[in-house]
């Protein structure tokens, strides 16, 4: 499961969470990174942050549904409940998750992309 942030803290905290919950980790850094890894294994869904460098995370969702249309995309963000409010999702994101997020949260959202 590739996990992308380009907040190192954020990042190791929500890797823990799915490390916790023995799910197989792939980390990266930014959008570009996290592609490469997706493209050369596979994937139960990607958890990706929405703002970072050289690649957002929607541009990412993008990506990864054209090489595997069914893999679910995560997208954690710090305007998640705005997207939510104004039904804001990005096309190729299956779901949005407000940041900072909780291990219950996270839970909730692997199970209803799963």
């Amino acid at each position: 499961m590739p996990r992308v942030e380009d907040h190192a803290l954020v990042r190791e905290v929500v890797s823990q969470y799915l490390i916790q919950d023995r799910h197989a980790v792939k980390l990266a850094t930014n959008g570009r990174e996290t592609l490469s890894k997706f493209q050369s294994g596979s994937s139960d869904v990607v958890v990706t942050d929405m703002a970072m460098p050289e690649m957002s995370g929607d541009q990412l969702a993008a990506a990864i549904k054209r090489a595997s249309p069914d893999t679910p995309v995560i997208l954690l963000s710090g305007f998640g409940d705005m997207l939510q409010a104004v039904g804001a999702r990005p096309e190729a994101v299956d779901l949005v998750v407000s940041k900072p997020v909780k291990l219950a949260t996270l839970r909730e959202a692997l199970a209803t992309v799963g």
